[in-house]
């Protein structure tokens, strides 16, 4: 049998006992692992990218214990899930610049461990401030993943492959947020509000180990970079985020960045509404019955993501058989359609039938739509964003997770207060009014793209 070669040291990592940990050999060319070696690495991306996501909903069902343990106000216990999405938003920018710079296993490594000290701190907490303080800590933690994961799976797969590996990525951060509320409705009954944390607090140490032991490094620095004293390198990785938020700036990233933020604002005022919505007359249901409604949301996003990931993937490899072996990254938006009006045709579907008080089960049949319609939309700009530049897929894919974090808090804040002033009918209209809009930065990305395409085309030709 061949002797698998390795992959040089990263500078940084000079002890090689770390990279010996992990039972996965490092390759010198990561996309040379085996079919299997990719799928237990996509496993445990795809875990670590659901953990923040999920924790961020595991206390929804214990928000009235919250209100009176602490003696506290409705809006003063929405802050426990508000600043989580903060810290979700902002500190992926910091860890994919450690990651492009010290690697992607040790980053993932450090920063679960930061999460499991500060959400069993929590734990312990007797303060609502602490809680607060620590729930934002843990969120900076957990969050590496958002951003680091998009790196990990293009360092291991070539772009005709990525589609559907990126899909069961980003599944990992959408279902999240919906499985974590029967979870935490049923620790919470049995249990109380703490054992949410206690548990979180496993499963992140849990995700931690098993990224030590089975997830080898996967990027490849170039030798010959010299040194810098730890104080300079310390300014240089405070600020280095900062220059990447210029990728908001370029409108082939803005554009697609801009849709499926406002569709994720749109997921989270859906997830925020659906308890109060079914808590209510004539439904009245308990914290686990609430919890089981968000099924309907997950069955959208399982079939959405197995459908998109290979309709991206497929109409790429069509693409790269017409243009000659080229690779044109706007193919994959284009499959977008399949799923851009699932999205306003579920939200509306779930409102009204709520606002009509129906059937208990008629309005999850929107919620359903939704999740399959903007899964299916999800699966294509996921890769077209890793692909559109190529190298700096984290990054891109960081400023992707601040845009969509900050419209899931924003949606958060407003959605109670919304659907009190004008119903759940006319604002989930309001929801379907704007993602029908926001497809029209889709478009205009495609055009765009298309031709500059056609200009290199004939550019070539003369």
């Amino acid at each position: 049998m061949a002797e698998v070669t390795t992959c040089e040291k990263v500078p940084e990592l000079k002890s090689s006992w770390f990279d010996r940990i992990c039972f996965t050999t490092r390759l010198q060319d990561p996309t040379t692992h085996s079919m299997w070696q990719k799928h237990v690495i996509v496993t445990i991306i795809t875990l670590s990218a659901f953990t923040a996501p999920f924790a961020s909903n595991i206390l929804f069902p214990s928000f009235a214990t919250l209100l009176e343990d602490f003696h506290t106000t409705e809006s003063n216990v929405a802050l426990v899930t508000t600043v989580f999405l903060i810290g979700q938003a902002t500190a992926p920018l910091w860890w994919s610049t450690l990651s492009q710079e010290y690697g992607r296993r040790p980053v993932l490594i450090f920063s679960f461990l930061i999460s499991t000290v500060a959400v069993i701190a929590c734990a312990l907490s007797n303060h609502f401030l602490l809680v607060v303080l620590f729930r934002f800590i843990e969120a900076t933690g957990c969050s590496s993943a958002q951003s680091v994961g998009a790196g990990v799976i293009s360092d291991i797969y070539i772009s005709t492959e990525r589609g559907s590996a990126l899909g069961w990525f980003y599944m990992g951060t959408l279902l999240g947020p919906l499985i974590s509320p029967i979870i935490g409705g049923g620790l919470q009954v049995w249990l109380g509000w703490r054992a949410n944390l206690y548990f979180m607090g496993i499963f992140t140490f849990s995700v931690a180990m098993l990224t030590m032991l089975l997830l080898p490094e996967t990027m490849v620095k170039h030798q010959g970079q010299e040194e810098q004293p730890w104080y300079q390198a310390l300014k240089r990785d405070v600020v280095a985020p900062l220059p990447k938020l210029k990728f908001l700036l370029v409108p082939s990233i803005a554009l697609p960045i801009a849709y499926v933020s406002i569709c994720y604002g749109s997921l989270y005022s859906l997830t925020t509404t659906l308890p109060f919505a079914y808590s209510a007359q004539p439904y009245n249901f308990s914290s686990i019955e609430i919890g089981l409604c968000y099924i309907s949301n997950c069955v959208g996003y399982a079939i959405g993501i197995v459908v998109g990931g290979k309709l991206s993937d497929t109409k790429l490899r069509k693409s790269q058989l017409i243009h000659n072996g080229e690779t044109h990254p706007v193919e994959r938006l284009k499959t977008a359609w399949y799923g851009v009006g699932f999205v306003p045709a579920g939200l509306l579907i779930y409102g009204w039938l709520i606002d009509r008080k129906a059937f208990w089960v008629t309005p999850l049949i929107g919620a359903f739509l939704f999740g399959l319609g903007f899964m299916l939309v999800t699966s294509t700009v996921m890769p077209f964003l890793v692909d559109v530049r190529p190298g700096v897929g984290a990054s891109v894919v960081a400023d992707l997770n601040l845009a969509r974090n900050i419209m899931a808090a924003i949606g958060t804040v407003v959605s109670p207060i919304a659907k009190a002033k004008i119903g759940y009918g006319w604002w989930m209209t309001v929801l379907a009014v704007m993602c029908t809009l926001a497809v029209s930065f889709i478009m205009v990305v495609i055009w765009r793209e298309e031709s500059a395409n056609k200009i290199d085309e004939e550019s070539a030709t003369t």
